[in-house]
């Protein structure tokens, strides 16, 4: 009786895809060190004009983040539906936030 209460308990278990071992891991980790050593690279050269450093170190802010998001935090897998409702829902915020301080101070 025991034992066919624990097959029952073992066949409602959810598992999840099996690991996809180290090669995303390693690749994210590269793409991660390579773009903060083109932000340094970036800020030390002179010749660059100082708004294209900005927009240049803003996109690779953002590209460097959804790296982190997607192979660290696993946020293109299943069953991370909440995290990415309050993710998008804190953007939101933050976003209107933003928007909100540069009207108060423009006007």
């Amino acid at each position: 009786m025991q034992q066919n209460e624990e097959v029952v308990q073992r066949q409602k278990v959810k598992t999840g895809p099996a690991h996809e071992g180290s090669k995303n891991h390693l690749i994210t980790f590269g793409v991660s060190i390579a773009l903060t050593f083109l932000a340094f690279a970036a800020v030390a050269n002179e010749s660059l004009s100082s708004s294209f450093v900005v927009f240049l170190l803003c996109i690779m802010a953002l590209v460097q983040a959804l790296f982190q998001l997607f192979f660290w935090m696993h946020m293109k897998d299943k069953g991370h539906g909440y995290a990415k409702l309050f993710l998008f829902g804190g953007f939101l915020v933050a976003m209107f936030g933003f928007a909100s301080a540069l009207f108060w101070i423009w006007w």
